[in-house]
């Protein structure tokens, strides 16, 4: 989510006296009050790997932002599929905050939750002075963005919250799952094997899964990748791609050439082109193969090549799991499945060269 691309909510409080009273994050029972009896609005359900994620917003700014970078991933709703989650933002004219109640399985401590897993966003523990509520804000802040108690918060409605909100719904779905493991990753399939494609930011791995789904391969994701460990499947997880200015695959030059794709503004201050991979590539399947192939990404050469290696217990950092994976559970378990999948795999060191060369390479080493 692009905090940028959502604009502040302008207050208008008429009600008489509401002035002199205390901050809203200091009387949370009123605010409470305000939503009691508001209506419930549609709910749109979202398969995140093998869990249910349903998004229920009167906030117009999250819920068409959620679909535009989710929208591969919307699903019918199915009273069957576990686990599931459900988020619901409602929003009451004129009160200063927003409720937000997430429903599933068990209760999640959100603001231990939201700090251990956005530990680079600058939030910090406030202290917001009500007995049984927690608040998190920014640094440099004395005031808080939200406050919780249990598995309901409100959010101060003159703050850039929808980010914060929709990271912890996405990242809530994910942890709910024990028996996958999430990572930040490109994900494709080649021909019937499944190919990781690991690497930090700026590394290429949006540049190459989207080269090699311009071939024909199977896009499966460029940011987040799922694999069900007991069956070692890659699970699509297929959300809007946002492209780079740089060197990219000559299809998909032509292909943003010949048609018109909405830019963003992102953080960082780049300008991306964000598509929708089943736009993108129409003939892609979404098939969950069985992982077969690891290509750790290293520094750009003029020539691309690769250096297998077999993997040692050092090399475990190289296949480390997203945080949302270690929540609520035993740091060894996961450590250990990402080792069994690390142990299973063909492991590469790959040194990307120009796109198309690149993919053809990885082609034909997963081939071999």
């Amino acid at each position: 989510m692009n905090p940028g691309a959502i604009d502040p909510v302008p207050l208008h409080l008429a009600q008489p006296g509401l002035t002199d009273r205390p901050p809203w994050w200091q009387m949370p029972s009123d605010i409470l009050a305000c939503f009691e009896g508001v209506s419930p609005s549609g709910c749109k359900w979202y398969r995140i790997a093998d869990a249910s994620l349903g998004i229920e917003s009167d906030d117009f700014a999250l819920r068409t932002r959620f679909q535009r970078v989710y929208g591969e991933c919307v699903s019918s709703y199915n009273a069957t599929v576990e686990p599931r989650l459900h988020c619901r933002v409602q929003i009451v004219n004129e009160v200063p905050a927003r409720s937000v109640t997430f429903s599933g399985p068990g209760e999640t401590e959100l603001v231990d939750f939201m700090l251990d897993l956005f530990r680079d966003r600058g939030y910090v523990e406030l202290n917001p002075e009500t007995s049984g509520w927690r608040a998190i804000g920014l640094t440099g802040r004395s005031h808080p963005i939200l406050i919780s108690k249990g598995n309901h918060c409100l959010v101060d409605a003159a703050e850039p919250w929808q980010p914060l909100i929709a990271n912890c719904a996405v990242n809530w779905a994910m942890s709910m799952q024990p028996d996958v493991l999430f990572f930040h990753a490109g994900a494709v399939g080649v021909g019937d094997a499944g190919v990781l494609i690991i690497g930090g930011k700026g590394s290429g791995k949006t540049t190459l899964s989207m080269a090699l789904a311009a071939r024909g391969q199977d896009f499966l994701g460029d940011e987040v990748a799922a694999v069900r460990t007991h069956t070692t499947e890659l699970l699509p997880m297929r959300r809007a791609v946002s492209i780079r200015h740089g060197p990219r695959s000559s299809s998909v030059d032509r292909t943003l050439r010949d048609r018109r794709y909405p830019t963003e503004q992102f953080p960082d201050g780049s300008t991306r082109v964000r598509v929708d991979p089943g736009e993108f590539f129409p003939s892609a399947h979404e098939r969950s193969p069985l992982l077969r192939s690891i290509f750790f990404l290293r520094a750009f050469e003029d020539r691309a090549r690769v250096e297998s290696f077999q993997p040692r217990v050092p090399d475990l950092r190289l296949l480390a799991p997203l945080p949302c994976t270690f929540w609520g559970t035993s740091p060894a378990k996961p450590l250990m499945q990402a080792a069994r999948l690390l142990s299973s795999a063909n492991c590469y060191n790959l040194y990307p060269g120009m796109p198309d060369e690149t993919a053809s390479l990885v082609e034909r080493i997963v081939r071999n």
